[in-house]
């Protein structure tokens, strides 16, 4: 019974341990990522990024309307005959 009670009290200790070794980790993660963004948003005010802006034409491609409708009229008319 002595060794089932000490098992479960290292048990318990190795748990409470872990668990605050993570909540101390993401405690720093936090603060860090906290620091760095403060650093990054002062770079930017100080050394703003460059804004390169470009104009591109949209090129609508180059369709036959009457030319579609018959590849479309002649695919109907090919699998009805093939009999699907």
């Amino acid at each position: 019974m002595e060794n089932i009670i000490q098992a479960v009290s290292d048990g318990v200790i190795i748990t409470i341990v872990g668990m605050l070794v993570v909540f101390g980790f993401l405690t720093i993660m936090v603060i860090a990522m906290d620091i760095t963004s403060g650093i990054v948003g002062y770079l930017n005010k100080k050394f703003p990024p460059k804004v390169v802006e470009t104009t591109t034409t949209k090129k609508r491609p180059q369709t036959n309307e009457e030319e579609m409708v018959a590849v479309a009229i002649a695919s109907i008319l090919n699998l009805q005959r093939s009999g699907r």
